[in-house]
């Protein structure tokens, strides 16, 4: 099994003056008084006071973008992960952000702080494998339930997503040619 993985940084170790490698993460604050917001809390005023609960509810709502660069930095080999906070500066307007806060990992305890297991991991990726290798030839669409701790493998028409294919090859072509 080949894996491609990406480190975005490297710094010097404070002690030790050794190269360390980083990976960077940034999660986005959502409205916290929006319907649905799932008890978010107001960054601005809890990421220096309540920095724990703050990565908790983080935990809690986007688990598996969390688990996705947890995994990531583990299988890129990276001493820590940063995971930066950002917010719009303007509720209203999406084309100005602040970093609020960032705050740094090494990626395996932020794993064990998860609860997050790498055997489990590849265990999923073989329960997938088997799934796949299990269905008759053809063209399939792995989905992930945005509600459920699911996924749904569809069978789709062998012509599914040819035109959007194309489309993108002939953008290729035009662009090379200017």
């Amino acid at each position: 099994l080949i894996v491609r993985t990406e480190l975005d940084a490297v710094t010097k170790n404070a002690i030790s003056g050794e190269d360390q490698y980083v990976t960077v993460k940034a999660l986005n604050e959502f409205d916290h008084k929006a319907q649905g917001s799932g008890g978010a809390l107001d960054w601005r005023t809890k990421l220096v006071s309540a920095r724990g609960a703050v990565v908790a509810t983080e935990m809690k709502n986007n688990s598996c973008k969390l688990a996705r660069w947890t995994v990531q930095s583990i299988i890129a080999n990276a001493d820590v992960m940063k995971l930066g906070f950002v917010s719009r500066a303007n509720p209203k307007s999406n084309d100005r952000h602040v970093i609020l806060g960032v705050i740094g990992w090494k990626p395996r305890d932020f794993a064990a702080q998860m609860n997050l297991s790498l055997s489990n991991g590849w265990g999923i990726v073989r329960t997938i494998v088997d799934m796949c290798m299990s269905q008759p030839e053809g063209k399939y669409v792995l989905v992930k339930d945005p509600n459920k701790q699911i996924l749904r493998l569809y069978n789709v028409p062998s012509s599914s997503f040819e035109e959007e294919a194309e489309e993108e090859a002939e953008i290729a072509e035009e662009e090379e040619e200017e």
